[in-house]
């Protein structure tokens, strides 16, 4: 079959987004290359494409499948792009987070796809259309929701067994990411499913089952993209890349084994990290750790399931600046529980600690979350920094007090010297001056609109 998937343009052109690899993408491609099905990768978000010429180019390729990947926060741009292409070929079939965690609802919402593929999708994608192209006889494999048909649950693919994504289909001389510190942009996933218990966390594809690759394969891949596409910084996506500190010392020994001169940054829990790993992975090219922070209260970490304490945090900040490494904090305002100034001693806590980069955000209940169960009634919140612009949030707090909060949050911390000269910096080793224009007028934007009454 002729396969072609998709990443659909960006909303509109003042869409700020970070514009790093389609992943999901590219594993899908290589599993389904590797069954001999003829595919390509269109990502009209890296290319800045409008909506027009996407269409243009899905009618010209006249695909027999066109396949997507959607996230919740932009299962409306998805939706968008499956009314777009639906004349142009005669298969749709949507995977990831959301119509994993939605179900058979998603025929509700995208009425005009075919099939939706629930969990992790490299052995279900393949067996989806060798079914098609044997004429959808019988039932429809496993992992797989069609119309008409009972769904059965497919078991999780053999990690080891899970080829390198087809990262030759890619644009890779289109991505970038601010907080790299060179040139030549990649993402990967060492690792899938997180055993800790987050009330917000999303695990809808890879479970709570941790599994890991080894550290060889982990390596053989960076020097793979290294070699084969230039790539100077990796990102790892890993829910928590330094769940098993044995792995990690592992994969830093071999980096330093085979003089892989690649840079990274990696994700993980504020209370797994100790000055000895972290002086390791320095030397191994770890140049950013990004920690759920989340907040500077200790009431809404238990809200939030967090299972870490304020001073855990302190510490985890403290040595990873002591080792040379530079520290983000993901951070959420407005927790249920939270009163105003409790959420900006949230804000606060950021440079108490010295964090050199912060993500805030709001809380969001995304489907398949434990949060989903709790009956809270979602309002809504805008903030231009998150990828659904008008957010379905869920706090105490008003919307106007919310966002007034993100944007002071927002601007406090980026619109100083320090921070603006670091950003610059950033911007120009990886390349990403644009991406940095563009979250700057952003911030302007929102810094005029917080000095006029809320």
């Amino acid at each position: 079959m002729n396969v072609l998937l998709v990443r659909p343009p960006r909303r509109n052109a003042r869409d700020f987004g970070l514009c790093v690899p389609p992943l999901g993408l590219g594993y899908i491609a290589s599993a389904l290359r590797n069954a001999g099905h003829r595919v390509s990768i269109l990502d009209a978000y890296a290319k800045r494409w409008s909506w027009g010429r996407f269409q243009r180019a899905v009618a010209q390729a006249k695909p027999d499948v066109v396949g997507m990947t959607a996230m919740t926060p932009i299962a409306d741009v998805i939706a968008k792009a499956v009314d777009c292409v639906r004349p142009y070929t005669h298969k749709i079939v949507i995977g990831g987070p959301h119509p994993t965690a939605v179900g058979e609802k998603i025929f509700i919402e995208m009425p005009t796809i075919d099939a939706s593929v629930v969990g992790e999708g490299e052995e279900v994608a393949q067996q989806l259309l060798a079914w098609w192209a044997g004429g959808s006889i019988g039932v429809p494999p496993a992992g797989v929701w069609v119309k008409g048909h009972t769904f059965r649950a497919a078991a999780p693919p053999s990690i080891d067994s899970i080829a390198f994504p087809a990262r030759d289909l890619l644009p890779n001389e289109k991505y970038r990411y601010l907080f790299s510190t060179r040139r030549g942009f990649g993402t990967m996933i060492s690792s899938r499913g997180c055993p800790f218990r987050c009330t917000f966390c999303d695990k809808s594809v890879s479970g709570s089952r941790w599994r890991a690759r080894s550290a060889i394969d982990v390596v053989d891949e960076m020097e793979q993209m290294h070699n084969q596409h230039g790539i100077q910084f990796i990102n790892f996506y890993d829910d928590n890349f330094l769940l098993h500190r044995h792995r990690v010392t592992q994969i830093c020994h071999e980096i330093l084994r085979r003089k892989l001169a690649i840079e990274w940054k990696c994700e993980g829990r504020v209370d797994s990290v100790d000055l000895p790993l972290l002086q390791l992975m320095r030397r191994a090219g770890c140049r950013v750790i990004a920690y759920g922070v989340e907040s500077g209260n200790a009431a809404s970490l238990a809200f939030l399931r967090k299972d870490i304490t304020i001073e855990q945090t302190r510490r985890a900040f403290a040595l990873t600046k002591e080792s040379k490494i530079r520290s983000l904090a993901y951070m959420i305002l407005g927790v249920p529980g939270e009163d105003y100034q409790q959420a900006q001693n949230s804000i606060a806590f950021c440079r108490e600690i010295g964090a050199d980069y912060v993500q805030f955000s709001s809380l969001s209940a995304m489907p398949g979350t434990p949060l989903t169960a709790m009956g809270y009634q979602p309002q809504s919140a805008v903030n231009p920094l998150d990828a659904d612009l008008d957010r379905q949030t869920i706090s105490d707090l008003s919307p106007p007090e919310l966002e007034k909060l993100l944007r002071q949050a927002w601007t406090q911390f980026y619109i100083r010297p320090k921070a603006i000269s670091r950003l610059g910096i950033d911007a120009f080793n990886s390349g990403s001056l644009s991406e940095l224009v563009r979250m700057g007028t952003a911030l302007v934007r929102w810094s005029f609109d917080s000095r006029s009454p809320s």
